[in-house]
């Protein structure tokens, strides 16, 4: 049986060690695993030192695109796919595939809301969002709520009928559920990377919008006011445009809590072999969110950080984060966030025996790709 040639194609993503996190992380550990079954191209302009891809051949020459295409099978979008590339893969008969989820968070976007055309800039995302569910064979869902409403969005472009229950009940032919997770290589990494503590507790990721950053910076000064000596840092407190104001707001509340000695806003590139030095010397990490439909639709990425090096996130209970979170584990779910109850979480971590910390295995993309890998072997052979 001959291997599926799989095409990753980035989009806007950073596939750089020194830049990408979230979806480019994910992008490069799926690559990685898929690597092991595939023969994987992944298509990223731009990227100069890219994260480690396993087996994965990195391309990064425009010029290169149509060869791609004509000599894959399937190829794999996420968000805001370029429409151009996806149709030009369509046209040439590749096996569509996509993880995406519907455009929510962009509603909030500083930059979205001051273009000239707020509605109609996010109606064009809305299209593409639209046009990924139209012309895709398969799908990949990082969380339960994310495959939820997949399938009420499938329903209503008239992609379902009785057909696809009677082949499979929970649709396993057209979407694999792959949780937020990590690749055997990171784990490796993980288990051999030596800690480098910068803070007690990480932000690991963005801030945004739909976040609580500031809740952290009140709890930090909430033990210091018990007597508590802690500290906090931020690691990605670059500003662009759509976070400027909430990282200058996250300045000037910092300074007016007198904590600038205990909380950090990491700015500049961070290298990801030094993230991972900051994470295992952590002792927990906090993602706290605000209620609203973007976090009642999907589970926060830096999940993937408290599962490869099993340190305690602590988290809002508004939405599916909070579930995964107090269902799995390690961490707390807080049902109300308060400066004081966050304070309280803090405490309990640091009070707390940190253990060695391991990857939590049952979220290798290894072992949660098998579906998926069943239905490209399949689509590869047709």
């Amino acid at each position: 049986m001959r291997r599926p040639q799989l095409l990753i194609d980035a989009g806007d993503y950073s596939l750089d060690i020194e830049s990408a996190y979230g979806t480019g992380l994910r992008l490069s550990e799926l690559a990685d695993a898929l690597s092991h079954d595939c023969d994987v191209r992944v298509f990223a302009p731009g990227t100069v030192a890219p994260l480690p891809l396993g087996s994965a051949e990195l391309v990064t020459d425009q010029a290169k695109w149509d060869h791609l295409l004509r000599s894959s099978h399937i190829a794999l979008f996420t968000d805001l796919a370029d429409e151009s590339r996806l149709m030009q893969a369509a046209a040439a008969g590749l096996s569509i595939v996509t993880e995406n989820a519907p455009p929510i968070e962009h509603l909030e976007y500083p930059s979205l809301l001051a273009s000239k055309d707020p509605v109609r800039a996010h109606q064009d995302m809305v299209r593409t969002y639209v046009r990924q569910l139209s012309l895709s064979s398969h799908f990949l869902c990082r969380s339960q709520v994310e495959k939820v409403s997949l399938v009420a969005n499938l329903c209503i472009q008239g992609r379902l009928a009785p057909t696809d229950i009677a082949s499979s009940r929970t649709l396993d032919h057209l979407i694999s559920l792959v949780p937020i997770g990590f690749s055997q290589a990171s784990a490796r990494i993980a288990r051999d990377t030596v800690a480098e503590p910068l803070a007690d507790f990480l932000w690991t990721g963005g801030i945004w919008s739909f976040y609580q950053p500031e809740m952290l910076v009140d709890a930090v000064a909430v033990c210091r006011d018990r007597g508590i000596d802690t500290s906090a840092a931020f690691l990605y407190a670059e500003p662009v445009p759509d976070n400027r104001t909430l990282i200058d707001g996250l300045r000037e509340r910092i300074e007016r809590r007198g904590v600038a000695d205990r909380v950090l806003l990491h700015r500049g590139a961070l290298s990801h072999d030094q993230r991972d030095r900051y994470l295992k010397g952590a002792r927990a990490l906090v993602a706290l969110g605000r209620i609203g439909v973007e976090n009642e639709t999907c589970v926060r990425l830096r999940i993937r950080d408290s599962r490869l090096y099993g340190k305690p996130l602590i988290v809002d209970s508004y939405g599916a984060t909070g579930a995964e979170v107090a269902l799995s584990g390690p961490g707390v779910a807080l049902a109300d966030p308060t400066a004081e109850s966050v304070a309280d979480a803090l405490v309990r971590c640091l009070t707390a025996d940190p253990g060695r910390g391991a990857p939590d295995g049952r979220y290798t993309y290894e072992r949660t790709l098998d579906n998926f890998l069943s239905w490209a072997h399949r689509a590869s052979q047709s």
